[in-house]
């Protein structure tokens, strides 16, 4: 017996990437000359001549004769039949040390199955003509139940079979009901609901293309277990499912059959979870959305009463100053909750999708104006300096939903101004880059340390930070920052040092 052929890096590399991992993989090592160094594997399925060191490859497969060295490298010569009854997709490979490796990958039985499946098909053209008088033209899928596929067409999130099914699904408990048009294909393998999210990338392309499923495992009516696999197909702006059973002779097929049984647990359990879950998250979504909402008029009521009573002086007179600071507080804690439930309901419309992108040519300086109106009061408070710094370059064309981009830039001014000690300054500002343009927030605040900088933009945290005058914040600001961000197809990021500030950069693609 041989020794085992010693590979070259490039060799090895060629064979993990290109060489199908079937059963009857034989191969032949040679010299530059083209004679034989050693071999391995079952090569008398594919030569009649028992192999011998320094033996010329032709007089060992004639088949080969002109072939090496090859006119290209690597050269796959597909469907040879090398012997009577038998074909090979043969690989001539020329590795780093100018000698050549011939790898034999076996197809017999796959070539069997192709002339029956080409013969059909020429059956099928031979009534193309008096199937089209009919509307009836025969699928092109349909007779690839002689490759042992099961094949259905997805349109309009139904499945419909194409042609006869394979004899082993017919061994799978009411197979029957694969027969019928717009078929619950999910009832029958609830696997697929899982693949379906993989395969619709697939089937969503303008592209040709396929996407193949992990391994799963189904029970028979007389209790044998079988193992699956699922391809998804999108060809001629068509959808395709083909379902095919591993061969257990395989050896790669039994190490799919080994990770199918270990992950079977796994995916039953999130197969028949996944619409409870769905269902729980929308309704969880639609519940914040919807309260949000409706606490916002109850709210806004004790926060108007509260400034009535305030701005009654015959009343706060007869009030001491412990009445009167409670009072106060009152109306700052009613603003505060006012404030999050807001951020709240932006929050959950954004993650519901419940808003549409409108872009138009803005003024930058308005949305500026209308931000600062909004942030008049705690500026004053804190005696903090607002420096605007608009761009009137020619190239400063912003294109930007107006309403949802002053969202985001108020959020952003907000959290300056909690960060921002008394009598500090925040320029809100635009640049303009050689590829992008730039909007700013800078403030001269506390600043962050490397860790939290690369935890913002994270949505709801439960941690907040407390401001330089005690402000308590709601977790959710930036969150809805990154949010509106992304949805124009910008980008953001955060630059700072503790004790130096903080500096909030939109970049937005020049139009």
């Amino acid at each position: 017996m041989m020794s085992k052929p010693e590979f070259t890096d490039a060799i090895t590399e060629y064979i993990i990437s290109k060489i199908p991992p079937y059963i009857g993989l034989a191969i032949f090592h040679l010299n530059e000359d083209c004679r034989l160094i050693n071999w391995m594997g079952p090569v008398h399925k594919y030569v009649d001549q028992k192999p011998e060191k320094e033996a010329e490859i032709e007089e060992i497969a004639p088949f080969l004769t002109g072939m090496i060295p090859p006119l290209i490298n690597p050269m796959v010569l597909p469907h040879i039949q090398t012997k009577s009854g038998h074909y090979a997709e043969i690989h001539i490979v020329e590795d780093e040390m100018q000698q050549f490796w011939i790898f034999f990958v076996d197809q017999t039985r796959s070539a069997e199955k192709m002339q029956q499946l080409l013969q059909e098909v020429n059956s099928a053209r031979l009534k193309l003509s008096a199937n089209e008088r009919n509307g009836k033209v025969e699928n092109r899928f349909a007779a690839f139940h002689l490759l042992d596929y099961a094949t259905f067409a997805y349109k309009d999130k139904q499945y419909q079979p194409l042609g006869q099914m394979p004899s082993w699904i017919k061994e799978l408990p009411d197979s029957a009901v694969l027969n019928k048009e717009n078929l619950d294909l999910v009832e029958f393998f609830p696997f697929i609901e899982v693949f379906q999210y993989e395969a619709a990338e697939c089937w969503e392309s303008s592209l040709d293309g396929k996407v193949e499923s992990g391994v799963w495992e189904e029970e028979t009516i007389t209790g044998r277990q079988v193992f699956l696999k699922a391809t998804a197909i999108r060809h001629a702006q068509s959808n395709y499912l083909l379902i095919s059973i591993i061969n257990r002779e395989d050896k790669q097929d039994n190490q799919l059959i080994q990770k199918a049984r270990e992950q079977r647990l796994t995916l039953d359990q999130l197969a028949r979870t996944q619409k409870e879950l769905k269902k729980l998250l929308d309704f969880k979504n639609q519940f914040v959305s919807i309260v949000s909402h409706d606490l916002r008029s109850p709210i806004g009521a004790v926060i108007g009463l509260s400034n009535l009573l305030l701005d009654d002086k015959d009343l706060m007179g007869k009030m001491d100053q412990e009445q009167a600071s409670l009072m106060i507080h009152i109306r700052e804690e009613m603003q505060r909750l006012l404030e999050y439930n807001d951020k709240l309901y932006h929050w959950s419309n954004l993650e519901l999708g419940n808003f549409k992108i409108v872009k138009s040519e803005i003024s930058f300086n308005e949305v500026a104006a209308y931000i600062e109106r909004m942030q008049h009061l705690k500026l004053k408070q804190k005696n903090i300096r607002f420096i605007l710094k608009p761009n009137h370059s020619k190239d400063f064309i912003l294109l930007a939903d107006e309403t949802l981009l002053g969202q985001a830039l108020n959020n952003l001014l907000g959290n300056a101004i909690k960060f921002t000690p008394l009598n500090g300054e925040i320029i809100l500002g635009t640049r303009v880059k050689p590829d992008h343009l730039e909007i700013y927030v800078q403030d001269t605040g506390i600043g962050m340390t490397p860790e939290v900088s690369r935890n913002l933009f994270e949505g709801f945290t439960r941690k907040s930070t407390m401001g330089t005058f005690g402000e308590k914040g709601t977790g959710l600001g930036l969150g809805i920052v990154k949010k509106i961000v992304e949805a124009h197809h910008f980008t953001i990021h955060a630059e700072s040092e503790p004790g130096k500030g903080s500096t909030f950069i939109i970049s937005v693609p020049k139009a």
